[in-house]
């Protein structure tokens, strides 16, 4: 077998393979010349399915950065937040939602309380207080216990993390990003009372960050003042509120008087703050009330401000698309707090409120920039989310396959690709000013870049985390169409030829418009702009009202991501998704019925209502 390498070279210009290496080493915390030492070795342990929690260790080091850098530790005087998240009997958890989303089943949507989660999963008040006297004996300041008992959020001094857990926080820099994160050097450990109630440690690293830089494209220049703009609203042909609403057969609901009343949507938004005043100017234009936004600090605070668009856009889509719904804005500071800490803590926040009924979240990055042990984390919180019936939309990333943001190196985008993310990718979606649909693809476009800037279209291809297994439910036409990455050096991280189906988790489950043709409001200039940050609002939006005739007809909600497979492989007479079959995402193709850049395809919402409410 050639060398991966030359193979790599063989489908790349050279310039642009040496620019993608490079980037790849830097990124990935690869080992540069004149480097005398790393941390110890720590071998990524093979996982299981039911997320079991021997298989793994307390914490772990991001594949993407098992040979570091040189570093330095952490000054011992620097406060650290850690969450460590308690056992929960998994299998048990597994068995059970296996039972409520499967048709037939006398569980079926039946979905669990707080309180059923508590005391058919949860450790005992008894255990949770051994956890929380060894934390508190050990120096730590204990700021809360989740009400699911499933977390404890402390802070100590990295002098008290290092000796209690037997380990050293080291500092890297990534000299040409300029980004400096923090590891652990060493296996964590706990003593033997309470090692069995403790399944993982978060914030030992921070070296995921979420990759927030919106696909950008026509810009119109105008004045700030609410309504004074909105000749603007819609001009090159870009995609308003109503051609959204008719291409996705939203306004058939309007027409039913369902636009939202009486239904909560949350959005989840990590170190991205937003402007009220763009948020004022879209409704304005829109034709719309102001929306009714409630803000709530998760981790740390975020003060209102432009930030990079993406706020503005998740929260302008959903009001635009379901105008009279609450909106819960729940937002994580992450300059203090690791992104994979900051999804589980804001996870199960939304778990414990239990308000909302669909929750949007447009962030992720690489699979590869997380732990194993972060990973099973956060999608344990996802999986809360589920059994409680909220639907939990993640954008699939805007990197194609390749979310590392390097070419021909294929990852998929986490948290999407946790198994109970209803992981959203993207399209080219036009739409006349007729309001018909003319055209949709798949999103896609190669711009020659060797390093990804937002702009390579739809995330999609399979999971490397052995831990995910592909779930039961994720069946039907298409989803063991075969892909090998050999002929065009279409790479793992491991540096092999990708395999597709593999065995594990595959995404994106479903789609929407994505190419940057969406009309939202932004730091006085209306943008076309779009992302898989724009498809996941734009489902959440949809299937809150979906939620509302389901609710008039004394129907469960929709729920998690086992729904829209039952749907696909149910529908019968009814069409509850555009199937989308023209197109790429620079390795994946589009094609008749599930597909690894568009899932099943983009929604008509007035079908699922139907369908959902007989």
């Amino acid at each position: 077998m050639r060398n991966p390498i030359a193979r790599l070279a063989h489908g790349l210009s050279l310039p642009r393979l040496l620019i993608a290496l490079l980037f790849g080493m830097l990124l990935s915390a690869c080992s540069l010349p004149g480097t005398t030492s790393t941390p110890s070795q720590l071998t990524l342990p093979t996982a299981t399915p039911g997320i079991i929690k021997d298989v793994l260790p307390l914490a772990g080091i991001p594949a993407a950065a098992t040979k570091a850098l040189q570093g330095k530790p952490v000054p011992t005087n620097e406060t650290k937040s850690l969450v460590f998240n308690l056992a929960y009997n998994d299998s048990t958890m597994e068995r059970d939602l296996t039972q409520i989303y499967t048709p037939g089943s006398a569980e079926y949507h039946h979905y669990l309380s707080a309180s059923d989660i508590i005391q058919r999963y949860a450790l005992s008040n008894q255990q949770l207080q051994q956890v929380t006297h060894w934390l508190t004996d050990n120096g730590y300041h204990v700021l809360t216990a989740d009400p699911f008992r499933s977390s404890i959020r402390v802070e100590a001094p990295v002098s008290i993390i290092n000796q209690s857990l037997h380990i050293q926080l080291m500092q890297y820099t990534l000299p040409v990003l300029n980004y400096t994160f923090y590891m652990e050097q060493g296996t964590p450990t706990l003593p033997h009372a309470i090692d069995a109630l403790v399944q993982s440690i978060l914030g030992l690293d921070n070296l995921a960050i979420p990759n927030i830089k919106l696909p950008i494209g026509f810009t119109t220049h105008a004045t700030t003042q609410a309504g004074s703009n909105c000749l603007a609203y819609g001009a090159q042909q870009s995609l308003t509120r109503n051609k959204l609403a008719a291409a996705y057969q939203i306004n058939q609901l309007y027409h039913q008087s369902i636009q939202g009343q009486q239904m909560t949507i949350g959005v989840a938004e990590f170190g991205d703050s937003y402007d009220p005043q763009d948020i004022a100017n879209y409704a304005a234009c829109v034709g719309i009330a102001a929306p009714s936004i409630e803000n709530i600090d998760v981790d740390g605070h975020l003060a209102s401000g432009p930030g990079q668009g993406e706020a503005a856009m998740d929260l302008e889509l959903i009001a635009g698309l379901a105008p009279q719904a609450h909106i819960i804005d729940y937002q994580a500071d992450i300059n203090n707090t690791s992104f994979a800490q900051a999804l589980v803590d804001v996870f199960n926040r939304v778990a414990s409120d239990h308000r909302v009924q669909v929750l949007s979240v447009s962030y992720g990055t690489g699979e590869d920039m997380f732990s194993a042990s972060e990973q099973v984390a956060v999608a344990r919180s996802l999986r809360t989310l589920a059994a409680e019936g909220i639907s939990v939309f993640i954008s699939s990333g805007d990197c194609g396959a390749y979310s590392q943001r390097i070419h021909n190196l294929a990852v998929v985008s986490f948290p999407a690709s946790a198994p109970y993310a209803i992981a959203v990718g993207g399209t080219h979606l036009q739409v006349s000013n007729a309001l018909t649909r003319t055209s949709e693809t798949a999103w896609g476009s190669d711009d020659g870049a060797p390093v990804c800037q937002n702009e390579w279209g739809s995330g999609g291809g399979v999971s490397q985390n052995s831990a995910f297994k592909r779930p039961h439910w994720q069946s039907g036409a298409g989803i063991n169409s075969h892909y090998d990455g050999t002929l065009q050096a279409v790479l793992t991280p491991d540096l092999i030829p990708v395999s597709a189906p593999n065995g594990l988790r595959q995404v994106p489950d479903v789609a929407a418009a994505a190419y940057p043709n969406i009309a939202i409001y932004y730091q006085g200039a209306w943008l076309d702009a779009g992302g898989t940050s724009a498809a996941a609002p734009i489902w959440a939006a949809g299937t809150a009202l979906v939620d509302q005739v389901l609710q008039q007809h004394q129907k469960a909600l929709l729920g998690g991501v086992p729904e829209f497979y039952t749907l696909a492989n149910r529908a019968g007479k009814f069409h509850p998704y555009n199937d989308i079959t023209a197109g790429d995402n620079l390795f994946y193709h589009a094609t008749r019925g599930w597909d690894y850049v568009t899932g099943w395809g983009s929604p008509n919402f007035a079908n699922i209502a139907q369908f959902e409410s007989q």
